[in-house]
């Protein structure tokens, strides 16, 4: 394993970018496009748009193909014509810098997510976590996790309330 070192923002990343790339080509199927709905459909239909260019730079450079997302979920519709999704990746290796899980509660079970703007609609964080995965190790797993705010582009569905 060949570890490749990087920072971006406020954080410092070591990477297994071989075992990342590796993994990322073998996803056939990327969650929204395994989900099909019409929130999920809607997302894939802008995904070019949705991420930031600095955020393509970094998912390049750690080896994750930023067209296969582990999971996206649609959260909410926050206005007419704009809706809130949030979403995951994944990448092998370790992180130093801002713990985006933040836990709530006295019993350590919960926790609440602090992200990073980026731009005005797209927010990111690091924490370790392996929901959903298609790395088959999960010793160090680095789970990055993502928010954004979209309109709504499906001209032949209708936007849901």
């Amino acid at each position: 394993m060949s570890r490749v070192n990087l920072n971006f923002k406020n954080w410092n990343f070591s990477v297994d970018k071989q075992t990342i790339s590796e993994t990322y080509e073998r996803i056939e199927t990327p969650g929204v496009e395994s989900c099909g709905c019409d929130n999920c459909l809607n997302f894939a239909a802008q995904r070019t748009n949705i991420y930031p260019t600095e955020i393509k730079e970094l998912f390049n450079k750690l080896g994750i193909n930023w067209m296969k997302e582990t999971e996206v979920s649609h959260y909410a519709r926050t206005a007419p014509e704009q809706h809130y999704y949030g979403g995951w990746f994944h990448f092998k290796g370790n992180f130093e810098g801002p713990n985006c899980e933040v836990p709530t509660g006295h019993d350590g079970n919960g926790y609440t997510l602090e992200l990073t703007p980026i731009s005005e609609n797209f927010s990111i964080g690091f924490r370790y976590g392996n929901a959903l995965t298609a790395f088959s190790e999960t010793k160090e797993l680095v789970q990055i996790e993502f928010e954004c705010k979209i309109p709504w582009v499906l001209t032949d569905k209708p936007e849901p309330e």
